[in-house]
């Protein structure tokens, strides 16, 4: 369309047309421009304007397909953009943009425009392609930018031949015409520029082919037609009913996914298609065999590959082959990916610690990751649901300058979900190994209540055996009340031994004091106390009240936590040790927030077997050979139209003085790089002034 515009424009400013070819041309263009609907449907198609526009709202469309991540889950979209805009972007389909009614239609539309362009230029190409334009006028060619005048004694014979010899050189193509005794020759080069536009056009209707029949349209004509519906229940692959599955001659063109755990075999993958999926049967089995990954020092995955086994279903023909990022396996048609690495079904071995008032309840089970379990509570029974197993978790190391190393493996965690009866859950991840800080060892937990929001960690401190037992031994002494009220009494009337004037009133007055203190740090921690504190101390005397509350709630929990130490059968007449002193001062810190931890119980992770799945990404696109096709005829012709010039010159050559001498008028013109052109025109001149005297 460019091309022709400009072709129009150079013929106007250089009046190289001959009268007749003009005339024949305006007949041709006046018959196709008669008034009628379809001669004005085909104008508006065809027109440049409209496939402008066109190229610019796919382009448009296509970024946003590049830039959003398409046919995910819907929960994905809502956590990340909000319920409005995810109801926007939803409703203009931008979550599957490739295959929406309007971005089909669009490349319909656009197809069918390229065509029209094609129908209305190419055979004025094609013929411009082929014609040398003899018929050019004499006052034509000295009008044009670059042209000569020589008169020369040689013959015509003689001065044809000597030019068309260095034309020939010069890559020119002649053709030379005598008419009324006046030798026109018309030489050419570069004519294939007028194919660059057939090229390009072409290689749009060839993208646009392919696009359209690999896209997933017809899905979505056939859902309409209520013979397909995407699966929206947690089912199995084999739970899935027969309408929301493909056969493996269903679909000819898809992209789906698949997580394979090692020595697992499918013949399967999910197809995502909205807040659902469907399955999409393949003709073959895939099976994993092993997989292995490779870790930067930052822990960021370095390479990471599989082993598998392809096992064509007819045949039972078998291929090995190991699949690495960027290095697919091509079988058939089908294209097999390496995407992404997840957890295969690791098996952990928990034991489930009771944060519960009154409860110590003890737990211990196996769970393969990605599954669930029911628990009983205090509160009711909730669903513990492992979501993700790393056997690394790497971060920056805060010793990088004692240790050398940037960062720091922190070692394997479990991430996982508790869900209450009314399908609220927080999230937890927990560390598998105590990790240290300042100098001592904790087991680290951090809980959030939605995704978006950053873990807050608790910090456990482990005992000399690096174990929770002594933790988990403190609190269950704070839930038993029995004992509570006896080691509440012992430590009030050691408190107030020293008294002369000690009263039994005085010692229960102050033992049922240290319990209630007790009783309240252990169901809310210090944000408890100081709440009872506000709510029955008047404002005046808060400040005393709260001094010695605490002196007698430190008091109360130091009793506790020696009649651990002696339950372990450590001897304490001789006092306790530093490190035993700051482990308690850990344990009541730790005691102080467990109520923002806000779970029913804590899980440890006391061994796992660690198991590895494969993420694969399978292709089927037969049209993407229109689509490498189309890309050859883009550069060819993009090649053609930009770095190839079409340049014509003209050599006349007329008798004059009655025969004795003749005129030799030479003149051209190129469409693009005139400074180019100029040049080689007067190369050829100054090769003619050698040859031929000047006449001045």
């Amino acid at each position: 369309m460019n091309q022709e515009k400009q072709y129009s424009r150079n013929q106007s400013a250089e009046n190289t047309e001959p009268p007749e070819t003009s005339s024949r041309v305006t007949r041709q263009r006046s018959s196709r421009g008669e008034h009628g609907l379809g001669r004005v449907l085909l104008s508006f198609l065809g027109s440049m304007e409209v496939a402008i526009t066109l190229f610019v709202v796919v382009g448009i469309a296509s970024i946003i397909g590049t830039i959003l991540q398409q046919n995910q889950a819907y929960n994905t979209y809502i956590v990340k953009f909000g319920p409005f805009w995810f109801e926007v972007f939803r409703s203009l389909e931008l979550f599957d943009i490739y295959s929406s009614w309007w971005f089909v239609f669009l490349l319909g539309f656009l197809l069918v425009s390229t065509s029209v362009c094609i129908y209305h230029y190419a055979p004025f190409m094609l013929r411009e392609w082929r014609r040398f334009r003899l018929n050019v006028s004499e006052k034509s060619l000295k009008l044009m930018h670059c042209s000569r005048l020589w008169k020369i004694s040689q013959s015509q014979e003689q001065a044809a031949a000597f030019v068309k010899q260095k034309l020939a050189n010069g890559g020119y193509s002649s053709r030379e015409q005598l008419e009324n005794g006046v030798l026109t020759i018309a030489a050419k080069k570069g004519a294939a520029n007028r194919l660059g536009y057939l090229f390009t056009h072409g290689a749009i209707i060839l993208i646009c082919l392919s696009a359209l029949y690999d896209g997933n349209f017809n899905l979505k004509l056939r859902e309409l037609a209520g013979q397909l519906k995407p699966e929206t229940r947690d089912l199995l692959a084999s739970q899935v009913p027969s309408i929301s599955r493909l056969g493996p001659n269903d679909n000819h063109a898809f992209r789906g996914s698949i997580s394979l755990p090692e020595g697992s075999t499918t013949n399967i993958v999910f197809l995502q298609m909205r807040n659902g999926f469907l399955v999409q049967e393949l003709p073959f089995n895939l099976t994993l065999h092993d997989f292995r990954i490779e870790h930067y020092e930052s822990g960021m995955p370095k390479s990471f590959e599989s082993d598998i086994v392809i096992e064509d279903q007819q045949t039972g023909e078998k291929i090995s082959k190991t699949i690495k990022v960027n290095h697919p396996l091509l079988y058939r048609d089908f294209a097999i990916y390496q995407a992404s690495f997840d957890d295969g079904g690791s098996i952990m071995d928990l034991q489930i610690w009771s944060l519960e008032n009154g409860s110590r309840h003890i737990e211990n089970f196996k769970q393969v990751v990605g599954k669930s379990r029911d628990i009983e509570t205090a509160q009711g029974k909730v669903k513990l649901e492992l979501v993700e197993f790393k056997a690394s978790n790497v971060q920056p190391n805060p010793k990088a300058e004692e240790t050398g190393h940037k960062f720091k493996n922190m070692g394997p965690t479990l991430t996982f979900r508790i869900r209450d009866s009314s399908g609220q859950a927080k999230e937890y991840i927990n560390y598998v190994l105590p990790t240290e800080q300042e100098g001592r060892m904790f087991f680290l937990s951090g809980v959030r209540s939605s995704t978006s929001e950053p873990f807050r960690y608790l910090f456990i401190p482990v005992d000399e055996q690096f174990s929770l037992k002594r933790f988990f031994a403190f609190r269950s002494l704070l839930n038993n009340h029995a004992e509570m009220e006896r080691i509440s009494r012992k430590t009030a009337e050691l408190s107030l031994q020293g008294d002369r004037k000690l009263k039994p009133e005085l010692v229960e007055q102050m033992a049922v004091v240290m319990l209630r203190l007790a009783d309240l740090f252990n169901k809310g921690g210090f944000d408890q106390v100081l709440e009872d504190i506000n709510n029955k101390v008047p404002e005046e005397k808060r400040q005393t009240v709260t001094e010695s509350y605490f002196k007698v709630l430190h008091t109360i929990l130091g009793t506790v936590y020696l009649e651990v130490l002696q339950q372990e059968g450590v001897d304490i007449g001789n006092n306790i040790t530093p490190a035993q002193e700051q482990y308690y001062d850990d344990l009541v810190n730790t005691m102080g927030v467990l109520a923002n931890y806000d779970a029913p119980f804590y899980v440890q992770i006391k061994s796992f077997e660690h198991k590895q799945a494969s993420g694969f990404q399978i292709t089927r696109a037969p049209g993407k050979d229109l689509v490498y096709l189309g890309c050859i005829f883009l550069v060819i012709g993009i090649v053609l139209m930009f770095y190839v010039a079409h340049k014509r010159i003209w050599i006349r050559i007329k008798p004059i003085e009655g025969g004795r001498m003749n005129e030799l008028l030479v003149a051209g013109s190129g469409d693009r790089h005139q400074k180019e052109f100029a040049r080689e025109f007067e190369a050829l001149s100054e090769l003619l002034d050698r040859e031929f005297k000047k006449d001045n």
